[in-house]
């Protein structure tokens, strides 16, 4: 179901645009508010498709309620045209846009300026939501060929690899010369390597564990990996998360934490890592926290606008509806990342 949600003090605005809703969005269900805190309460338990939005109201005025509305998990990404008699003010206009509006518009409106804009919002939103889905499914297909070639890797190379070994190893080598022994031997011992190097491209590639187990397993066996392999401490703390998240968002946040624990091994001279997952007030928390250098300001910056890593993430995270963020800390850096169940 569609909705559109409008805020205003003024009754008389809202039958107005109420009446604009019925007339040119019949599919459309309309929702209103008089105040900037029940505005912010519908909006968070409806998800409206778009928010009409005026400034001048008492208690929280429309600056203010679209800045808590653009910071909510749950809220940020519905569009939002703020209409107001300030709206020909340029200054005012910067400030709504700074606040978090998607746009502007005057009052007294005309009725078509207002519909074409509301069209705009809409269709900007639906390109959106392609995007999204887009993405979603690049990464499933992604991530189904990589589960294809690491079951060839273990169907197909692995058994080959044991069956030579396994042949090898009963070669009878009594009456063999030492030279011949030592290169038998020597053998066998490059196939066991080249076994287990094949088993570890497998998981890394696909973990069965991860779709056999779920999320807080896979991870745990994700850490467990990379303290053996680095030496850096590793703790899974996990609370209240037995409502499960899509299959789509288990591959995301799976691939997200090994790139966060390799950042972490590359940057931060850390000696302890501690991976949290848990869900709260109907939001699906996993925070990436350790004890190194920490990062600065600029670093984020940097890498937000010209690298790959943490604005791939922001990318992937804001695709599926959530929110990432990272900073420093006392000591050490906390990567936290929210996905709203709603969703998940």
């Amino acid at each position: 179901m569609k909705k559109i949600l409008a805020v205003d003090d003024n009754t008389i605005n809202l039958e107005l645009l109420a009446q604009i809703v019925r007339m040119y969005y019949p599919d459309f269900t309309f929702f209103s508010a008089e105040t900037g805190e029940d505005g912010i309460i519908i909006a968070t338990k409806e998800n409206p498709d778009l928010i009409l939005l005026d400034i001048m109201m008492p208690g929280l005025d429309g600056y203010e309620t679209c800045k808590v509305l653009k910071e909510n998990i749950k809220t940020k990404h519905i569009p939002i045209i703020m209409v107001s008699a300030l709206g020909r003010d340029s200054v005012e206009r910067t400030k709504g846009l700074n606040a978090g509006a998607d746009s502007f518009i005057s009052k007294p409106f005309d009725q078509i300026e207002l519909k074409a804009q509301i069209n705009v919002a809409l269709r900007i939103k639906g390109y959106q939501e392609q995007l999204k889905k887009l993405y979603s499914d690049i990464t499933l297909v992604e991530e189904r060929e990589r589960r294809r070639i690491a079951e060839n890797l273990h169907d197909s190379l692995g058994q080959t690899l044991s069956l030579a070994y396994m042949n090898l190893s009963s070669i009878e080598t009594e009456g063999c010369n030492a030279a011949v022994k030592s290169k038998l031997n020597f053998t066998s011992k490059l196939l066991n390597k080249a076994i287990e190097e094949s088993r570890s491209l497998t998981y890394d590639l696909s973990p069965p564990i991860l779709y056999e187990l779920g999320l807080a397993p896979a991870i745990k066996w994700k850490l467990e990996r990379f303290e053996k392999e680095f030496g850096i401490k590793t703790q899974l703390r996990t609370n209240n998360i037995d409502k499960p998240l899509k299959k789509q968002y288990n591959i995301f946040l799976y691939r997200i934490v090994g790139e966060l624990l390799t950042n972490i091994n590359k940057h931060a001279n850390a000696s302890e890592v501690l991976v949290e997952l848990y869900t709260k007030n109907e939001t699906y928390y996993l925070t990436v926290e350790d004890n190194g250098d920490g990062i600065t300001k600029k670093k984020i910056e940097t890498n937000s606008k010209g690298g790959f890593g943490l604005l791939s993430i922001t990318e992937r995270i804001e695709s599926i509806r959530g929110s990432f963020t990272i900073e420093s800390i006392d000591k050490g850096t906390i990567a936290r990342i929210e996905i709203p169940l709603a969703d998940g």
